[in-house]
């Protein structure tokens, strides 16, 4: 695998990219529309914490813990129930915001999201992060931390690094010693198995992956893993700002609380309420487990029918399970195969006829 000096060089040249980012985002909208719940230790959840202040983090407080078990750590901790539609009104303003500052916007999540800057120049690359965490400020009422770099990876390292309300900018000159230098833990987008087959073979910085012959790479990581982690230790990783792309899926996935099961009625409801939200309706249905041994359990399923329906879905879930046993860590539920609502109706109408 090439990785001189020289190839490294040529790779850094472009403008900044920003990853911004709400800080504890669920907990920052509760704590903008109710005064009482600032400066203190809250969350918001029901049985399973959502999302906790930076308050409450302090006490040992993070998302997935259940309830009783934060409450215990944190007796004077506040909760509060989860309000989707306020995060997502919150959401839409956030992007708002986003795309005054950049023609192409891509999201991460609700909220989060890079933003396509590179015409900038790099001597006001911080100035512009500030410019854009001021007025997500002022006009959201929400704190951001903004993140600038020449890559994707680069920009969410940034801002990583200095939550809550932090900025950062990686500049090229930075990037050329910090790169090599990175963890492999570091890496975003790599997961846990390909980051302990990476340890097994004394994988451990990028500077490492660099010096790997390609063919063993792949033998290690898989092909498009090893693409990827190549691409990292060349200075060649993803730089480009794609605009959302047309729903594909929806998903949701809990850390289930010791002694508890799959809350399967809860998971579905939320995606349930997410089709109807978006419009849409869904003809497959998958789950994923992983259990406390590190095993994992997945099923797949198509409806007979599109559906929105909650109860189905459930059902649906519910046949997808495997018998008791091993306790399971964390469940998640998927459904694909989405079709507008109106499309389901037509059909309905059609085989009625």
């Amino acid at each position: 695998m090439p990785s001189g000096e020289d190839q490294f060089a040529r790779a850094l040249p472009g403008g900044p990219l920003l990853h911004v980012d709400v800080d504890a985002f669920f907990a920052a909208v509760e704590q903008r529309d109710d005064p009482a719940l600032r400066g203190i230790p809250m969350a918001a959840g029901d049985v399973v914490i959502a999302c906790a202040s930076y308050e409450a983090r302090e006490w040992g407080v993070h998302a997935g813990m259940a309830v009783a078990e934060a409450v215990a750590v944190c007796p004077r901790l506040r909760l509060v129930p989860l309000r989707s539609d306020a995060y997502a009104a919150a959401s839409t303003a956030l992007f708002a915001v986003f795309g005054r500052f950049a023609a192409r916007v891509e999201p991460g999540s609700m909220e989060e999201a890079f933003l396509d800057t590179r015409t900038t120049p790099w001597a006001t690359a911080g100035q512009l992060a500030a410019t854009v965490q001021r007025a997500v400020w002022q006009e959201v009422g929400l704190p951001v931390t903004v993140g600038a770099g020449r890559t994707k990876l680069m920009a969410k390292l940034a801002s990583r690094s200095v939550k809550p309300r932090g900025l950062r900018v990686i500049q090229p000159a930075e990037e050329r010693y910090l790169r090599p230098a990175l963890l492999i833990e570091e890496l975003w987008g790599v997961g846990d198995v390909t980051r302990e087959r990476l340890r097994q073979h004394n994988i451990r910085t990028v500077a490492d992956i660099a010096v790997v012959h390609p063919d063993h790479l792949r033998d290690i990581a898989g092909t498009q893993m090893a693409r990827r982690l190549a691409a990292i230790a060349t200075g060649t990783d993803d730089a480009t700002v794609r605009p959302e792309r047309p729903r594909r899926s929806y998903s949701v996935q809990r850390v289930v609380p010791r002694g508890s099961g799959v809350d399967v009625d809860t998971l579905t409801g939320e995606l349930a309420g997410r089709l109807h939200d978006g419009g849409f309706t869904c003809t497959v249905v998958s789950v994923a487990l992983k259990y406390a041994n590190r095993l994992e359990h997945r099923g797949r399923t198509r409806l007979p029918e599109p559906t929105a329906d909650a109860r189905q879905l459930a059902t649906t879930a519910r046949s997808l399970l495997p018998a008791g046993g091993v306790r399971v860590e964390k469940a998640g539920i998927t459904v694909t195969g989405l079709q507008p609502a109106d499309a389901a109706v037509q059909l309905t109408l059609d085989t009625a006829v």
